[in-house]
C-alpha cells in the first residue's frame, strides 16, 4: 500500500518532449478534461486525430438524441428526480404506463378484477311486431292442420274447435299487422283457407246457418279470386234443407264462374241441377239437365235418371231410347273380369278391383230397375 502523500498520477508526463500528450504547445490549463478529470484518459495517452479525445459509451450521445439534450433517466424526469413520466404516446388507444389502480400487476383487460363465474347471458330483448306476427301465423298454421286432421278422423266437433280458434287468431293477426304498418304482408291465401276450413266445419256439424253466413262473406269479399265457385257448397247446403229453389239458384251462378275447360265440373253441377228439379217435380227441366250431360259425359246414374224423367211424363219413346243409351254404358268390371282370380292367390287383396266391382254391381242395379220401367211399355202384358 503506498501513502496518502503518494501521487498516484505521478510520472504521466514523464517523457513528453513533445508537450502534452504529444501535441506541442498544449497548455494544460486550457484542456478540459485536464481541468475535470485528469485520470478519465487512459494511460497509453492515445488521442484522436484534431486533438479530440475518444469517445467513450458513457460520453457517447444516445441514438436519435440530438446534441445538448439532457438524457432522461429511467425513472423520467432529468436527473432522476424520481417522478413517473406518462406514456402520452398510447393514451388515445386506451392504455396507460402504469398498472390500474389498486393492482400492482399489468392487467390491460382487467382480467385480475373478474372472479366467480361468468355474468349469465343477456335476456333477449321484446320481439318485434314483425316476429311477433310471424309467431301468430305460424300458429293459426298449426290449427288449420289440426282442424283437417280431426275431421279426416271423424272428430267434427273437435276439428270445430280448431277452426274457431284458427279464425279468432287470424283476425287478430291481421289486426295487428295493420297497427304495426305491415299490411301489405296480410296473408290473403291464409284467410281464404282459415275462412273456408271454419265454413265446412260448420257444415259437416249441421250448423247451416253458420255455413251459409260463412261462405256468403267469402263470396263477396273481392280479394279472393275464385270465390264464387263456393256457392256449388252452398247449394249443397239449401239441397238439404229441402230448399230446392235456393239450390238451383246458386248452382246456376257458380256454373257462371266456372271456365268451360273444367267439363267434368260443369257436368257435376248439371246433375245437382236436374236432382233439384226432381224433387220440385218439374222433370221437363230435369230432363234437359240429364240430357246434356248424356251428350257429353255419359253415365249410368244420369242415363237412368233419364229413364225415370220420361216415365214420370209419359214419354214411351224416348223412355225407350233413353233406356237403350243405357245399355250401351260399359260397367267398369265385365264378368270375365269380375270373375277373374286376383293376383297372388285368393289370400291377396286388391282395393281398385274391389271398388270397380261395387261400381259395376251399381251399374247392373240401375240397368235391371231401369228395365222393369221400361217393360210395361213394350209388351202390355209383362209386369203382372
Amino acid at each position: 500500500m503506498k501513502s496518502g502523500d503518494d501521487d498516484l498520477y505521478g510520472g504521466y508526463n514523464d517523457g513528453d518532449e513533445g508537450g502534452l500528450y504529444g501535441v506541442p504547445g498544449a497548455d494544460p490549463n486550457t484542456n478540459p478534461f485536464m481541468q475535470s478529470d485528469p485520470g478519465a484518459i487512459g494511460k497509453s495517452g492515445m488521442m484522436m486525430s484534431g486533438g479530440a479525445p475518444p469517445m467513450t459509451s458513457s460520453l457517447r450521445p444516445a441514438s436519435g438524441m440530438r446534441t445538448g439534450m439532457v438524457p432522461m433517466t429511467a425513472s423520467g424526469g432529468p436527473g432522476g428526480d424520481g417522478q413517473a413520466r406518462p406514456m402520452t404516446a398510447v393514451k388515445a388507444a386506451g392504455y396507460s404506463s402504469g398498472p390500474p389502480k389498486g393492482t400492482g400487476k399489468f392487467d390491460p383487460f382487467n382480467q385480475n378484477t373478474m372472479s366467480g363465474p361468468a355474468p349469465p347471458l343477456q335476456k333477449r330483448s321484446e320481439a318485434t311486431s314483425e316476429e311477433a306476427c310471424k309467431e301468430l301465423e305460424r300458429q293459426v298454421n298449426e290449427l288449420l292442420e289440426e282442424s283437417t286432421i280431426l275431421h279426416s278422423q271423424g272428430e267434427f266437433a273437435g276439428a270445430l274447435e280448431r277452426a274457431k280458434d284458427a279464425g279468432k287468431r287470424e283476425r287478430a293477426l291481421c289486426k295487428q299487422r295493420e297497427q304495426s304498418q305491415l299490411a301489405d304482408q296480410i296473408n290473403i291465401d291464409l284467410t281464404y283457407s282459415v275462412c273456408f276450413n271454419l265454413a265446412h266445419q260448420y257444415h259437416q256439424n249441421k250448423l247451416y246457418t253458420e255455413a251459409l253466413n260463412t261462405y256468403t262473406s267469402i263470396v263477396k269479399n273481392k280479394q279472393f279470386s275464385s270465390s264464387g265457385r263456393l256457392r256449388v257448397n252452398m247449394g249443397n247446403i239449401y239441397f238439404e234443407q229441402k230448399k230446392y229453389p235456393n239450390a238451383i239458384k246458386m248452382y246456376r251462378m257458380a256454373l257462371d264462374q266456372i271456365p268451360n275447360t273444367a267439363r267434368e265440373v260443369r257436368f257435376k253441377i248439371m246433375k245437382n241441377i236436374g236432382h233439384a228439379f226432381v224433387h220440385l217435380g218439374q222433370y221437363q227441366d230435369a230432363m234437359q239437365s240429364y240430357e246434356t250431360v248424356m251428350e257429353n259425359a255419359p253415365d249410368a246414374a244420369t242415363g237412368f235418371n233419364l229413364v225415370v224423367c220420361f216415365h214420370a211424363l209419359g214419354d214411351k219413346d224416348k223412355m225407350k231410347k233413353s233406356f237403350v243409351r243405357l245399355l250401351s254404358i260399359q260397367p267398369p268390371l265385365d264378368e270375365q273380369e269380375e270373375d277373374a282370380p286376383v293376383d297372388g292367390g285368393d289370400a291377396g287383396y286388391d282395393s281398385l278391383r274391389d271398388e270397380l266391382r261395387k261400381r259395376s254391381n251399381e251399374v247392373n242395379h240401375l240397368v235391371l230397375t231401369a228395365a222393369k220401367l221400361v217393360a210395361p211399355s213394350v209388351d202390355k202384358t209383362s209386369g203382372k
